[in-house]
């Protein structure tokens, strides 16, 4: 708990400094603990489209798309789409966006890992899960993920 804790704290020093727009420290839901990662919620005070959030994510920090989601059926509910840090860069986080039914994103979840392994799995389960339904805009394979943990 004390390494996730140091790693919470080095994510919040830095990340909402680089997306304000998304990443307001006064306006976060309380942390979520779970043993080995945090989960952070972010409600925006703008909303955004999907597209202007993934734009954010590559532009202001380099972060590497694991997918853009589209479900099966559901107009414009529940569009999503997963970025991750990189490994490399000494961070280990994942930002998760979905629109609510008018198209748009309220809301910003990222997730604070203690080891890169939980990170790896998690973003493997990640696309698991979002492969049941609808289909991928855009998917980063298994194989190229693992690439980026080497």
């Amino acid at each position: 708990m004390i390494m996730l804790r140091h790693f919470l704290d080095d994510f919040m020093a830095s990340v909402p400094l680089q997306l304000p727009r998304l990443l307001n420290i006064t306006t976060m839901e309380e942390p979520k603990f779970y043993g080995d990662y945090v989960l952070l919620t972010f409600p925006l005070r703008d909303p955004y489209d999907l597209e202007e959030v993934m734009d954010m994510f590559e532009d202001d920090m380099e972060l590497i798309t694991l997918y853009h989601h589209i479900p099966a059926g559901s107009g414009n509910f529940g569009h999503g789409t997963c970025a991750y840090s990189n490994p490399a860069f000494g961070q280990m986080f994942k930002i998760n966006a979905r629109t609510e039914a008018d198209g748009k994103v309220r809301h910003i979840t990222a997730t604070v890992y203690d080891s890169l392994e939980m990170m790896y799995g998690d973003l493997c389960l990640d696309l698991k899960l979002h492969s049941k339904n609808g289909h991928f805009k855009y998917k980063k394979d298994h194989a190229d993920v693992l690439i980026d943990f080497f």
